[in-house]
């Protein structure tokens, strides 16, 4: 299987223009499953443009109930190319926001607080990167051309433990790197995945580790713009400070409450 096959997606360009520094915000959506929720109207939700190609500082509020978000949606971003019509749904409820219904080909990205499980064959973003990461059982062993040869010559093929790929626009692979350690590192300079071009992309940007049960672990080591892993299941509730990409736009949730109004 292809990488095209694996990933339904073009990845699409980087934003463009540096992330802010401002540390995100508390979680606010600690109440118990079942609990009545009721927040005053007088608070405020949006979501406001940190990099891209619609303007820095554009601030979109989201009224109480379901809004898509896409290129003619009902929060219609028509200079992002890469966002579908109606790329994802958003629902809220007072202070609560979730997204749903992801139908725009080039998926979201949300940006991790904390070593997060991510499961082989997902894709993350980081500096100006995609990224398909997997465990070496899962790298495809079949010649790429059905009429390859049936000898031939070649290194032996390696037994890898985690393995990177960097997807170019179009979908095409990039640079390459496995090890047959239970670590990987990501970053700009002397890392196992190195880009040294790459304005966005922190010293040491990311840390992937190889779990006990198989999986993988993301860890963000102290990097300045952020490590986003592609949201693959819905509804994905948000909390206060959250960061998402999408198409090519990056957008951070802020939420005022009435009491601080």
């Amino acid at each position: 299987m292809t990488i095209s096959e694996q990933l339904p997606f073009i990845p699409p360009p980087p934003p463009f223009g540096p992330a802010p520094k401002e540390p995100s915000g508390g979680l606010l959506f600690d109440d118990p499953p079942g609990a009545q929720i009721s927040y005053p109207d007088a608070s405020v939700v949006r979501l406001v443009v940190l990099r891209g190609p619609v303007l820095e500082g554009t601030a979109f509020d989201l009224p109480e109930g379901r809004v898509h978000i896409g290129r003619s949606g009902d929060l219609a971003m028509s200079a992002d190319s890469l966002m579908a019509p109606r790329h994802v749904a958003v629902e809220r409820f007072g202070e609560q926001v979730k997204l749903d219904e992801i139908t725009g080909s080039g998926g979201v990205f949300l940006r991790i607080r904390e070593p997060t499980q991510v499961l082989s064959g997902e894709v993350i973003f980081a500096g100006e990167q995609y990224l398909l990461v997997r465990t070496g059982q899962d790298i495809p062993t079949d010649p790429p051309s059905a009429y390859a040869p049936p000898e031939t010559f070649g290194t032996p093929l390696p037994a890898p433990r985690v393995h990177v790929t960097q997807l170019l626009a179009g979908g095409l692979p990039g640079r390459v790197v496995s090890t047959d350690r239970d670590q990987l590192t990501v970053g700009r300079e002397g890392c196992d995945l190195s880009f040294p071009q790459d304005r966005f992309m922190s010293g040491r940007h990311l840390r992937i580790d190889l779990a006990a049960d198989g999986g993988l672990t993301l860890t963000d080591v102290g990097s300045l713009n952020g490590t986003f892993v592609r949201l693959t299941q819905t509804p994905v509730a948000l909390t206060r400070g959250d960061e998402v990409l999408i198409g090519s736009t990056l957008l951070r949730l802020e939420i005022k409450p009435a009491s601080e109004a």
